[in-house]
């Protein structure tokens, strides 16, 4: 896919660019959990980037989902701040969107200042994606960047109305993961391994299908494999599973034969609680009582055995339940087995609930591709048409 992109032979000074990110990360006693290779920290280097040319640097986010109401505990501010710190200047937080009062902070902007504004979902025409509300943004800038792949799934005024209204370009990070992500349809090499844990089979599934040919194994884990599980009639007692994804699952079953592979054993415990027995057992033989919560100690082996041979591999979910850290061993060994392959082959690994874990291994840094985008990351490998990178491809 070839993208517009935002060049360095672009002449940016004075400009005002319009940028859109994804700060969408926790917030804990006031500030943002985002760590090195965190969505801001990432989107800070293009930021930067912009300032040091000149440019007059306007940033649009969201952060959860205020549903069009100014709600404080999804205010930017702890966005203002981790960026600041990261840039080492000081980026203020303009409280309005649109309108005389963002303008008139806009117009005595020097340039390489930035400004961030507030939650851009605290107007509910962003989610409408309201030609209003792009008009109003556009007035605000003479250009505009998408360096947000993690929302360009999303058909909203901030990711794909507002390229209507000024000129739009591709920022360097999504650029890189659309370049990493489009050369998986090209000429992929063998053996090329799909893993994926999480929950919903609806998300998983047409990645799966998607890659059903070139891909030579499929690995399930998480909860994931619980629906598989129970789409081969297994008990699998208080285990999460996706009861809507099971005719999935059969199909998949029956369609992979031999590529799918799935736990030969599981951990499987009572309670969630962090000082829960652990008990490991082998997928038929679990009661009505158990859950699962990893896979099994049989199962980190097989799996890295087959990743050791591989010269793709494609990581999104974890695989156990990593809200408790007693069961993400399972996560933390399969991530650290494909970190110890990027030197010979390409990694890519996504998903929201995974990076935190990588970062705590001090890996997240290891992988070919480690994307900000979950949802994204799976609609784009399964090959349906992104809003937000529709509007910025080239046109033959």
């Amino acid at each position: 896919m070839q993208l517009k992109k935002i060049r360095s032979d672009m002449n940016l000074k004075g400009k005002r660019v319009l940028v859109r990110i994804d700060a969408n990360v926790p917030i804990k006693k006031g500030k943002a959990v985002d760590g090195p290779n965190g969505r801001i920290a990432k989107a800070a280097v293009g930021i930067n980037w912009l300032s040091q040319r000149g440019a007059k640097v306007i940033i649009m986010s969201h952060l959860g989902r205020p549903n069009g109401r100014r709600t404080a505990s999804y205010s930017l501010k702890p966005v203002a701040k981790r960026l600041s710190n990261l840039i080492g200047v000081k980026i203020k937080l303009s409280k309005s969107i649109t309108g005389s009062d963002v303008e008139n902070i806009v117009e005595k902007m020097n340039e390489g200042e930035i400004i961030l504004l507030e939650n851009i979902r605290f107007d509910l025409r962003e989610k409408q994606n309201s030609s209003d509300f792009t008009k109003e943004l556009s007035v605000l800038a003479d250009m505009y960047v998408n360096d947000a792949f993690s929302v360009s799934h999303r058909e909203h005024a901030s990711v794909s109305g507002i390229t209507k209204e000024i000129p739009a370009y591709a920022g360097p990070l999504l650029s890189n993961e659309v370049s990493v992500l489009s050369k998986l349809n090209k000429n992929t090499k063998e053996p090329f391994v799909v893993i994926m844990g999480g929950l919903k089979v609806q998300t998983k599934m047409p990645v799966i299908k998607n890659f059903e040919k070139q891909a030579s194994n499929v690995l399930i884990g998480g909860a994931l494999a619980n629906t598989f599980f129970a789409a081969e009639g297994l008990e699998i007692g208080r285990s999460v599973f996706d009861e809507l994804g099971i005719d999935e699952a059969k199909n998949a079953i029956s369609h992979l034969g031999k590529k799918l592979i799935l736990p030969i054993d599981v951990v499987v415990v009572r309670s969630l609680r962090k000082d829960a027995k652990l008990e490991v057992k082998a997928p038929d033989s679990l009661n009505k009582t158990d859950r699962i919560v990893d896979i099994g100690p049989k199962t980190r082996v097989l799996y890295k055995s087959i990743i050791e041979h591989a010269k793709v591999i494609v990581y999104n979910g974890p695989m156990g339940y990593c809200e408790i850290n007693t069961f993400c061993a399972g996560t933390k060994f399969i991530a650290k087995a494909i970190a110890n392959k990027t030197s010979s082959a390409v990694t890519i690994v996504g998903g929201g609930d995974t990076v935190p874990v990588l970062e705590r291994l001090k890996i997240a840094d290891k992988f070919t591709l480690l994307s900000t985008g979950g949802s994204a990351m799976l609609k784009f490998l399964a090959g349906k048409k992104l809003p937000g990178l529709e509007v910025l491809k080239i046109k033959n």
